[in-house]
């Protein structure tokens, strides 16, 4: 069982996976958990710009397309996988949607949430002004959707690369970690029938 979260900042989408592995007594990786365990390889070198989330400028994209290798995310993208398939996980963010998606055991979830809401609970959490949050949340999703597109060349939070969306201002952390645990066993029913 592996269960992917691509998340909006500011929604809980960190949280919800965390709470959602501790339940199913999992593995939970997350980017600096990955980190760590990257760092233990010989090839942390080809790793770093992945986990290190080193800025992805435009030009850089342009020139990476342009050569039509495809092959900037081949060595994170392995790692992942191998990863993955040495236990049931839950794996925050790092384009896991994406990578595992041919994996008939991987289950990938966006949790997202209205803007306001998440500035509001940003500005809250960080003891920041709203305009500070504004800032942070803006900068963050631009920072994510940008990694993504890098690496998996999609749009990031384009509900056609997840099997289930989630707005966590309507139902909460519990709440969303309840629907991703009954989608689960609807998947796990539909897989029998």
């Amino acid at each position: 069982m592996i269960i992917t979260i691509g998340r909006e900042f500011g929604s809980y989408g960190h949280v919800i996976g965390k709470k959602l592995a501790e339940k199913l007594g999992i593995k939970y990786y997350d980017k600096e958990s990955m980190a760590t365990e990257a760092k233990k390889s010989d090839k942390y070198d080809e790793l770093r710009a992945f986990y290190e989330e080193e800025p992805v400028n435009s030009l850089l994209y342009v020139i990476a397309l342009d050569s039509g290798s495809g092959r900037h995310g081949e060595v994170p993208f392995e790692f992942i996988r191998q990863l993955a398939a040495k236990q049931d996980c839950v794996i925050v963010g790092r384009c896991g949607n994406y990578i595992l998606k041919d994996n008939p055991d991987m289950t990938s979830v966006f949790i997202h949430a209205p803007e306001e809401y998440r500035i509001q609970k940003t500005a809250e959490s960080r003891n920041i002004s709203m305009a500070k949050a504004k800032k942070l949340v803006e900068k963050e999703d631009k920072a994510r959707a940008g990694f993504h597109k890098y690496y998996a060349n999609e749009i990031w939070n384009n509900s056609n690369g997840y099997q289930l969306t989630i707005d966590s201002s309507v139902v909460g952390v519990d709440g969303a970690v309840d629907i991703i645990m009954e989608f689960l066993d609807k998947k796990e029913q539909m897989k029998k029938a």
